[in-house]
């Protein structure tokens, strides 16, 4: 079973790699944020846990030793069952750490103040994940028919109450990305922080 703890080494020092050379003078970056992994734990053979990055925060999660993701489409989507839901990772690439698959928690990070604030907000999704529900949502939540939807290519009756689709910021990559922030002025349910859709109050 993969060692975790060289692991999220290999994962910081890639996604640091990426931001040192890749993203210097980007907006999208929050300045006040550093790369970090959070929750990092084996379920079901996989290793699974929440990377926070100045521009993004993702729950990424790596094949079982008796698994070869070599053969997947990169970009292609496949959904993953944990004790609260079920969710839709894309199949990706880093170098440095090889074949994963990602979902996308939250981005661009600029609602976030400082990297405790974050690194908070990772930490609750990981224990919410975990914890198991009688009835989890029978239908997850689909970034890629909402993006389409918000986008106009789209129209749908059914209501999308639930998702933080924030309509201030029109970017398409943006209306694809749930909103996870933590919050001491209100109370988040379960339902809102695994579907992404909680959103700090200002």
């Amino acid at each position: 079973m993969q060692d975790l703890e060289q692991l999220t080494r290999q994962i910081e020092a890639s996604f640091t790699r990426i931001h040192d050379q890749q993203m210097q003078g980007i907006p999208l970056l929050n300045p006040l944020l550093a790369v970090e992994t959070i929750g990092f734990q084996h379920y079901q053979g996989r290793c699974v846990g929440v990377v926070i990055t100045p521009w993004m925060m993702n729950l990424i999660m790596f094949p079982a030793e008796s698994e070869d993701w070599s053969e997947l489409e990169l970009g292609h989507k496949q959904p993953h069952r944990f004790p609260a839901n079920q969710f839709k990772f894309m199949v990706n690439e880093v170098e440095g750490i090889g074949r994963c698959q990602t979902y996308s928690l939250h981005s661009p990070m600029h609602e976030f103040v400082n990297q405790d604030h974050a690194v908070a907000a990772a930490k609750s999704f990981m224990q919410t994940l975990m914890v198991e529900v009688e009835h989890p949502d029978e239908d997850p939540y689909d970034e890629e028919l909402l993006g389409r939807i918000l986008r106009g290519e789209e129209e749908s009756d059914v209501a999308v109450d639930g998702f933080a689709l924030t309509v201030e910021q029109p970017d398409a990559q943006r209306l694809s990305d749930a909103s996870l922030t933590p919050s001491t002025e209100r109370s988040i349910s379960r339902r809102d922080l695994l579907r992404g859709a909680y959103k700090r109050e200002t």
